[in-house]
């Protein structure tokens, strides 16, 4: 196996689990890791940066992961791309749409390369079945879909990072939500109209939004709704997708913190004629999972793109334009409704 020679520009949480999935894969080289903390950096091996310039200068990388703030992200990656060196980013793709343009002029111009940002999600076990579903037509095709997904905040929500819009260009919806409208746009298709609505419904000190509805149609005609929430003080995460013979849920996701429940996902055969017992109780097929590899299957997606030379299927800067576009759109309507008060 050829090793990827690989810096790691943000050593944080993201960065450390980049890293342990790097180490299992075997294939990647860590060449240096690079964070403004001097305590996130104590105790690895590998040669230690302060400045993310010196570092890729220095280690001189085929590849680097990106894990800092929003703010710094296009920076990095449009340098990076520029010195010819590979790019896996985190999500999201900077904190705006200006920003993936600037992201997608400048790797237009180094086509050879790969770009990459990190939509996880993509990877979970029920998603990849979800997907197999949708792609078999065994249910039919996909019309519409619900999707929820909130958490608590916590007791610092509103000083943490993720909130000042400096740095990170919004709120749980930039932050978490982006997951599930990548998640929609991957599963049911390229949504044109949107309309809905953000505020702060109980973070009131905040100037970034707790909670973001939203209503979204394809040029096809196909729906769906978005609830991203900071609020849901039970951490949620529930994807409904209607097709025209069948029904897909998925209720959980697998995390560190196992505090979204357990993974599963049920699918429904359409039964009007209610063959298999009462109308409306379909037979059910449920699958439950209790590992979370999605970050090892990214990593090892990344890693074929690049020595093998492979296109990128997943969090591609098309996919990064589709998502950060409909977010510009809400936050849209957010400055709208603002401004109408």
């Amino acid at each position: 196996m050829r090793k990827l020679r690989t810096a790691i520009i943000g050593f944080g949480k993201m960065g450390k689990i980049r890293y342990r999935a790097m180490l299992k894969h075997t294939g990647y080289e860590i060449v240096g890791l690079c964070d403004i903390h001097a305590e996130n950096l104590a105790g690895y091996q590998e040669p230690v940066f302060s400045d993310w310039r010196s570092c890729l200068e220095y280690c001189r990388p085929e590849a680097v992961v990106v894990c800092t703030f929003n703010n710094m992200i296009p920076q990095i990656v449009c340098y990076a791309l520029s010195r010819k060196i590979h790019v896996f980013s985190e999500k999201p793709p900077g904190r705006c749409l200006e920003d993936v343009m600037q992201m997608k002029t400048v790797w237009e111009q180094h086509p050879g390369l790969k770009l990459k940002f990190g939509f996880n999600h993509r990877y979970h076990n029920s998603v990849m079945e979800a997907k197999a579903l949708i792609d078999s037509k065994m249910l039919g095709e996909a019309v519409c879909a619900r999707g929820v997904y909130g958490k608590a905040g916590s007791a610092e929500f509103a000083r943490e990072w993720r909130n000042d819009i400096g740095l990170s260009g919004g709120g749980i919806l930039i932050d978490q939500g982006i997951h599930m409208i990548d998640l929609l746009c991957y599963l049911i298709g390229d949504f044109t109209k949107i309309q809905s609505s953000s505020s702060q419904l109980v973070w009131k000190e905040l100037h970034t939004e707790d909670s973001v509805f939203a209503i979204m149609e394809t040029d096809k005609g196909q729906m769906a709704s978005l609830h991203s929430s900071a609020i849901q003080w039970k951490h949620k995460f529930d994807l409904d997708i209607i097709c025209t013979n069948g029904y897909i849920a998925l209720n959980g996701i697998r995390t560190s913190t196992k505090s979204y429940g357990e993974e599963c996902i049920s699918y429904y055969r359409k039964d009007l004629h209610a063959k298999n017992g009462n109308l409306g109780e379909p037979i059910e097929h449920t699958f439950c999972f209790d590992t979370d590899e999605s970050w090892d299957y990214e990593m090892r997606e990344f890693y074929d793109c690049v020595v093998n030379d492979e296109k990128v299927r997943n969090g591609s800067i098309g996919d990064a334009y589709r998502v950060m576009d409909i977010i510009a759109k809400i936050y849209s309507d957010q400055a709208d409704g603002e401004e109408k008060k």
